[in-house]
């Protein structure tokens, strides 16, 4: 008698927690939820529709991305970065994204160097219908690949720690005017170094990538202050 394969269950607890966690990760990036804001597990509960358990899960996975704290007596908030945080954290990011950039380049698989060519296809569409969100997730997902590829463990956890806390200043980043067409540009340089092999362009291309970033940035907040 055939045994029937199990079927994933839409409603699963592991698939409301993953739901849980990816709206709330996406509030906090897009500024529905602010820095320092309260985040009680009552309310994410209610509004998430989970329970709070799951909420609970949620933070805790947020807290280890960076995105949140969570402080004995006192609860959970949004994690807040200042500006000169962020740019001295950009500055870091340059030299390990550089090193990632270039081992990716040594190290890649055929199948790593084509979905690197589908993400900027991607991209660029996102660019022409001025998708901004979908842009920052697919700038996401790039780096991720670049950063797997590189095969280094220890500067894959030192670059994700990194990363988590400064996803809420790379997205706003690209809501400066001009700076997504700037920013696929750079992003097409950078997949061509590594596609050609070329370890040392491609640490140039990342580390130039990353200090506009950080330009970016600097002039967005002295724009605003």
């Amino acid at each position: 008698m055939a045994v029937r394969p199990q079927q994933s269950n839409p409603d699963s607890e592991s698939t409301r927690l993953d739901k849980a966690y990816q709206a709330l990760k996406q509030g906090i990036i897009q500024g529905t939820y602010q820095p320092n804001q309260r985040l009680t597990e009552m309310e994410l509960s209610q509004v998430l529709g989970v329970s709070r358990p799951t909420a609970r899960q949620a933070l805790v996975r947020l807290e280890q991305e960076g995105l949140v704290v969570i402080q004995p007596n006192r609860g959970a908030s949004v994690r807040s970065l200042t500006v000169p945080e962020a740019l001295r954290t950009l500055r870091i990011r340059e030299v390990l994204d550089g090193l990632a950039a270039a081992l990716a380049a040594e190290l890649a698989t055929d199948e790593e160097l084509a979905e690197l060519s589908e993400i900027v296809a991607e991209m660029e569409k996102m660019v022409e219908i001025n998708e901004m969100l979908g842009y920052s997730r697919l700038n996401g997902r790039l780096h991720t690949t670049i950063l797997r590829a590189a095969r280094d463990e220890t500067l894959y956890r030192m670059l994700a720690s990194l990363n988590h806390a400064l996803v809420r200043y790379q997205y706003r980043t690209i809501l400066v005017p001009g700076r997504q067409d700037q920013s696929l540009a750079e992003h097409k340089e950078l997949v061509r170094a590594i596609q050609a092999r070329d370890s040392a362009a491609a640490e140039r291309a990342m580390r130039t990538h990353v200090s506009h970033v950080r330009e970016t940035l600097s002039q967005a907040a002295q724009l605003l202050a």
